[in-house]
């Protein structure tokens, strides 16, 4: 919850009530001098809007203040998934749902190899889908009409759109990612998608060598666009999507170097598309000082001047480091 947090945090509900730190209220730091205080907007606000973003840069947090929202406890959602040989006319109606879509309705694209699990019938295991993971936690009065247009596409390979506990639709996916395995992705922020864009996402998926690899979209936008460059240190007020190139293997898996690389390359064409790093939380550690400077744009040079005064001798740098 804390990396969440200092790093932005997005998830199911960002299009609703903004980024995690948008929702904080005020937060309990140590800083470097050894100090405890309480940084909120009428008290410290610097290093409180430095924390909204910073990561660990400014203090260890050890208490949070949180806005809370009323939602659920049941949301209507969960993974439908089509034949990636339909990816043509699903990635375009991705972005037309998304484009259309209320602030209650998340979407988020992924082009992956259909999982060995029990919910996708034994003849699609291993086989290229193009899935959407679908969160709405509006008015459950309302959930067939704001999932309508997405049944719409009809003959899906997997359909587990359904009332969910919105705790269960946060882990339910939990075991396609198993512990243990290696990680490895590259991420940036979009403004939009383009045919250009969801044309190259295709080819690449197409040819991807990586057997559990995702190439994905996070739906945001919504109340992340509403607030100002400048509240907080998150930034990227722009942003209506993520884009995201994932790989897991074993970690004896002997071409562990060759599938790192094609993450890279992949990320190489595509980063044309983007309007800047993804918040620090995606960040790798191969990643290096200009893509923090990249993720903060002109926030920033504001981010320095508060590491210097909080932090002169840059004790907490074991981080995506902003230096003094």
């Amino acid at each position: 919850m804390a990396g969440l947090t200092l790093g932005g945090g997005l998830g199911y509900l960002t299009r609703r009530f903004g980024w995690t730190v948008d929702n904080l209220v005020e937060a309990e730091v140590v800083t470097a001098d050894g100090q405890v205080r309480v940084a909120g907007r009428d008290r410290h606000p610097d290093l409180f809007w430095a924390l909204r973003g910073g990561g660990g840069n400014f203090g260890v947090v050890t208490r949070f203040t949180f806005r809370l929202h009323p939602v659920g406890p049941d949301v209507h959602g969960g993974l439908i998934a089509w034949p990636f040989a339909r990816a043509d006319e699903i990635t375009a109606a991705y972005r037309a749902f998304t484009a259309a879509a209320p602030r209650e309705l998340a979407i988020w694209l992924l082009l992956l190899n259909a999982p060995s699990a029990p919910f996708v019938p034994p003849a699609w295991h291993g086989l290229r889908v193009c899935a959407m993971v679908v969160c709405y936690s509006g008015d459950p009065d309302r959930a067939d009409q704001a999932l309508a247009p997405i049944r719409a596409l009809g003959d899906p390979v997997v359909d587990l759109l359904a009332s969910h506990p919105y705790t269960q639709m946060q882990s339910y996916l939990d075991d396609t990612e198993p512990k243990g395995h290696h990680y490895y992705w590259k991420t940036e922020f979009l403004a939009g998608l383009d045919d250009r864009l969801l044309a190259e996402l295709r080819e690449l998926f197409a040819a991807c060598p990586i057997p559990d690899a995702e190439l994905g979209l996070l739906h945001l936008g919504g109340a992340v666009n509403e607030g100002a460059d400048d509240d907080g240190a998150v930034g990227n007020r722009d942003a209506r999507y993520v884009l995201g190139i994932n790989g897991m293997w074993a970690p004896t898996e002997p071409d562990a170097d060759r599938f790192r690389q094609w993450i890279r390359d992949a990320w190489t064409r595509l980063r044309p598309f983007s309007t800047g790093a993804t918040c620090i939380n995606f960040q790798t550690a191969d990643e290096g000082d200009d893509r923090v400077r990249d993720t903060y744009g002109a926030n920033y040079d504001r981010l320095v001047e508060v590491k210097r005064r909080w932090d002169p001798g840059n004790l907490f740098r074991s981080n995506r480091n902003i230096g003094p």
